[in-house]
């Protein structure tokens, strides 16, 4: 079956689509495809900095409303709805075990929803193989992925009831959507659960789904949580796909891209926006697409929610906030994730917080690892949940002077590329030069001192790091143990004795 996507009307594929109107009768052929993705346990109102006075927008009502106006207007049967996955982690809901399964409430709100599908994404893992075997089970709508694997048995999806794809029907016409998982989940997914795990090349599993679903349906969608370049990548490399619903990079697109002959769209993330594509078939051909990304303003829905979806907010919310809002101290000016000559104030903040907790010499911290801005005034535990929402406990280990240096120089080399540098320390001052394009550290000094390049240090950073440290150190750390608290705790200890004081300033610096 030809897969050629022609886009009918002037001008098209120069610029972005209308917006499908919610009243706008569907034609002949005509379905309405809605999705988000990196839902990450939000399910009310949060900040939309990309807008004038970053008001709260989106959360589950938002959506109810949305979808429940487009299935009253063109019919259940006629709107589709996927979700791009990473559903867990994020917000103090996932501390509450639903279903069995930590986070397992974002199952309701999809439920609630009309929700079709989601894909697995890789933070479907931040609580273990059982915790995501849990969720993957209690999940009334399909849970996709066709190339996460059992290790023993490969012809086996990773996870009892796992499914590689799924056929959906929107009124006649047939819908074929297989989900791909990031092939990054080997340095995502801690090594306990990556052993009963194997992960099939995406492209060579999206070639076998396309094959086994093409003779079956009129669209193929590949429901991924990659990230928009892989998706661009998989839509050069693999032909027969009509659309990509991707997640993962936390794209708000502007527009859908076209590559190849598939179209590729994302939503944001948090529950702040979605996705509408409105899609035309006709002789089992996607003919024309028009896509727009809505931001869920919650005063200017189209309709209200449905009731059952209220209650369930409301419910979740008033528990959420008689343990989470209760102030805790205080913070005189805000510690952002902006970028600052190559580090970040909250960075660097993060990393004192682990240093002192463990009363090591240096703190070592990811900047993936956080997840929010510290804002100005007043400080409550979600604050802080929201800032470090995964459980990474607090670890120590030893390193020697010259593997610090070594540290330093891939930093410096990262900046160099024009990246931020994957980790921020404290209690660290170092400088550099640059000799014949080659850094070069001229100084070094750990809590004010020379540094000892044969000497041995007490290093303090999260058990991620450590636990992925081919990736984030380059050796295996010595002597690691933990300390009995996780990175929440120990900022929360600091909040307490407050104020919260930004550090001074950058710890690296070019030398003059």
């Amino acid at each position: 079956m030809s897969r050629m996507v022609l886009l009918l009307g002037i001008g098209l594929a120069a610029c972005k689509p209308p917006a499908p109107a919610p009243t706008a009768p569907l034609g002949p052929g005509e379905l309405l495809l809605a999705h988000t993705n990196d839902l990450h346990a939000h399910f009310r109102p949060s900040a939309a900095p990309w807008l004038p006075t970053t008001p709260e927008i989106g959360g589950f009502r938002a959506i109810d409303a949305w979808l429940d106006v487009l299935e009253r207007t063109h019919g259940d049967e006629r709107v589709i709805y996927l979700d791009g996955g990473d559903l867990l982690t994020g917000t103090p809901l996932m501390e509450y075990a639903v279903h069995g399964a930590e986070g397992g409430a974002m199952l309701d709100f999809l439920e609630a929803t009309g929700c079709d599908a989601w894909v697995l994404g890789n933070h479907e893992f931040d609580r273990g193989w059982d915790n995501t075997a849990a969720l993957v089970a209690a999940s009334p709508m399909p849970a996709l992925s066709a190339n996460v694997r059992d290790a023993a048995d490969p012809s086996k999806g990773g996870f009892p009831g796992l499914q590689d794809a799924v056929i959906l029907d929107a009124d006649g016409i047939k819908v074929g959507v297989f989900g791909l998982t990031t092939e990054s989940l080997t340095t995502l997914a801690s090594p306990e659960t990556m052993a009963r795990l194997s992960l099939t090349p995406s492209f060579d599993a999206a070639r076998a789904q396309v094959a086994a679903l093409e003779p079956q349906v009129d669209l193929v969608v590949a429901l991924t949580h990659s990230g928009l370049d892989e998706d661009r990548r998989l839509a050069a490399a693999v032909g027969g796909i009509d659309l990509i619903v991707g997640g993962h990079s936390h794209t708000s697109m502007a527009e859908p891209e076209h590559v190849g002959g598939t179209w590729i769209v994302q939503a944001g993330s948090y529950a702040r926006q979605l996705g509408l594509a409105r899609l035309r078939v006709d002789g089992g051909r996607l003919k024309s697409i028009s896509w727009d990304l809505v931001d869920l303003d919650p005063v200017a829905l189209p309709g209200p929610a449905s009731p059952d979806v209220i209650a369930l907010v409301e419910r979740w919310g008033a528990r959420i906030d008689d343990q989470y809002r209760s102030p805790i101290g205080e913070a005189p000016a805000a510690l952002t994730r902006r970028d600052l000559d190559g580090e970040t104030v909250l960075g660097r903040w993060a990393a004192d917080v682990v240093r002192r907790s463990a009363d090591a010499q240096v703190g070592i911290y990811n900047g993936g690892g956080i997840r929010a801005d510290l804002p100005a005034g007043q400080l409550t535990l979600g604050h802080l949940y929201e800032i470090f929402p995964f459980n990474n406990e607090v670890v120590v280990f030893e390193l020697r002077g010259d593997q610090l240096v070594g540290l330093l120089l891939d930093n410096v080399r990262q900046r160099q590329r024009g990246w931020t540098p994957r980790l921020v320390l404290a209690g660290v001052e170092w400088a550099w030069t640059q000799r014949m394009d080659v850094p070069e550290i001229t100084e070094v000094k750990v809590l004010g001192e020379p540094l000892d390049p044969m000497g041995t240090y007490r290093v303090a950073t999260n058990s991620y790091v450590a636990e992925q440290w081919e990736k984030h150190l380059g050796f295996e750390p010595e002597a690691l143990h933990g300390v009995g608290r996780t990175v929440r705790e120990a900022a929360e200890e600091v909040v307490r004795a407050g104020p919260v004081i930004a550090p001074v300033r950058p710890a690296g610096r070019e030398a003059p």
